[in-house]
């Protein structure tokens, strides 16, 4: 079992629909998912924020970085 957990919420990410912390079968399910809500973030968010993924123990982190 693999999660993909975002690191930090920014209000952006609080008012999407998206989930703080998803668990998936395989490390390659919650790969493709957090790489998808990245995209989605960086491109519909008010991009005050880029967003990235990282391997960490086992699961998908998604960072956040300030843009700029």
């Amino acid at each position: 079992m693999a999660a993909v957990i975002v690191e930090k919420a920014c209000g952006c990410f609080r008012n999407s629909d998206f989930e703080q912390e998803t668990h998936f079968e395989t490390i390659d399910e919650a790969l493709e998912k957090a790489n998808e809500m990245c995209i989605i973030m960086n491109e519909d968010f008010c991009h005050k924020h880029k967003f990235k993924t990282e391997y960490v123990d086992g699961n998908v982190m998604i960072k956040m970085e300030m843009n700029g």
